[in-house]
């Protein structure tokens, strides 16, 4: 699989390449092709309507998430656990397993602990090393280091810094700096960078740490997303690795086969390229963007370069999706879907080879008022999957982070 800017990759962060020509010189003003042929169609999985805002609530303080399946919509038995409660944002969620099969969820002020896979949980305050505010991008080594990366946004051209804690998050020590000096895809320097993608941790600790920059105004330019790898813990780093444009959030998980499955968030707005009737085809609420949708992609080197994008959802809005993968090749990828069809919400996806299908199916596994809520999962070692949920029930003029509760969900697809 090859990525469609060939980079130089240097063996640490010291020194970092720049892009380099195309071989085929396309036109750098037009959108990268991706490839939009999702064969399930998102808006009535199972052949069932979307449950009621009732029969959602219902579900939601219950012991059970909801499937559609082959017509039928039923009670899938789950275990629920509410975390310590902290503010937090719905859309701040992070989850890693760390040694000993000790999950970690970081919150904005909490990092919360659970040693029993979710089931019963601890938490503690939150320490960041002076002078530097660690991003919620963090994740947790197999040995337990946690690794956090500082980082300024927006127009500045500071480095990020990788940080390590050896005694969760008590106290942190540097370990390298990533200085973020790429470029647009046309060769100018990027006006805005950002990180809603950030930090990420493949089963076998692997590290890929995740920058979107931008032109100013954001016309101007195409954006671009590139990557920084790293394999020993985070002390040195490869990259920038081009991953593609128009892209920001998601997840990636290691598969059984070696191989690495990521969503990703693809968002951007119509181009003259484009059919004329594209918005309408696919459903947009939002004038001059066709493109709002999770789309998936693969790597068969660890991350350094990566497949062509291709469509799961097909509902404008079903934005956000965070992948696992369970022994047997099954991927679940739980997405958000804020504006409809039904109440908003996560909703999970499920394919049994590795992500190349998707079944006819939806497993409802959470229900909120607030739109955009962010979920992200992990698997366990008796291939449980552990999505945690952040739930916002707010009314009108109610604030969303005193309003959001976290909930760790244990449940298996059905086989």
């Amino acid at each position: 699989m090859t990525s469609r800017i060939a980079l130089a990759v240097c063996a640490t962060f010291a020194v970092f390449a720049s892009p380099v020509a195309r071989a085929a010189s396309p036109d750098l003003t037009k959108p990268l092709p991706v490839i939009a042929d999702a064969k399930v169609k998102t808006d009535r999985l199972g052949g069932v309507d979307v449950p009621s805002h009732d029969t959602l609530r219902a579900m939601h303080t219950s012991q059970y998430i909801l499937r559609a399946a082959n017509g039928q919509l039923t009670r899938v038995p789950v275990e629920k656990i509410r975390l310590p409660h902290s503010e937090a944002h719905p859309q701040a969620t992070q989850v890693d397993l760390g040694a000993n099969g000790v999950v970690y969820v970081r919150k904005p002020t909490v990092l919360c602990k659970s040693t029993d896979g979710g089931r019963t949980w601890t938490s503690t305050p939150i320490r960041h090393p002076e002078g530097h505010e660690l991003n919620t991008q963090w994740k947790v080594l197999r040995d337990g280091t946690l690794i956090a990366v500082s980082c300024e946004l927006g127009a500045t051209r500071a480095p990020a810094s990788v940080w390590a804690s050896k005694d969760e998050g008590a106290t942190w020590e540097k370990r390298a700096e990533l200085p973020l000096d790429m470029k647009l895809l046309n060769g100018d320097s990027y006006g805005e960078r950002y990180t809603h993608r950030g930090l990420e941790r493949l089963q076998d600790d692997t590290l890929i740490y995740s920058v979107d920059i931008r032109a100013t105004p954001l016309e101007a330019a195409v954006p671009g997303m590139y990557s920084f790898r790293s394999t020993d813990g985070g002390h040195k780093w490869q990259g920038p690795n081009f991953i593609h444009d128009w892209g920001s959030e998601g997840g990636s998980t290691l598969l059984p086969s070696g191989r690495v499955f990521a969503t990703i968030r693809y968002q951007r707005p119509g181009h003259e390229s484009d059919p004329p009737d594209l918005e309408k085809t696919n459903g947009s609420i939002s004038k001059g963007w066709p493109w709002k949708h999770v789309f998936v992609m693969d790597s068969s080197d660890g991350g350094a370069t990566w497949s062509p994008p291709r469509q799961l959802v097909t509902v404008f809005g079903q934005t956000f999706g965070y992948p696992a993968a369970q022994k047997d090749g099954t991927v679940v990828v739980v997405h958000d879907t804020r504006y409809g069809p039904g109440p908003p919400g996560s909703r999970a996806m499920v394919s049994r080879d590795e992500g190349q299908t998707w079944l006819d199916e939806v497993y409802y596994v959470d229900y909120t008022t607030f739109t955009g809520s962010y979920s992200a999962s992990i698997a366990l070692e008796d291939d449980t999957i552990l999505t945690i949920a952040g739930s916002t029930q707010v009314r009108p003029g109610e604030p969303i982070r005193e309003k959001t509760d976290f909930y760790a969900i244990r449940w298996k697809p059905v086989k």
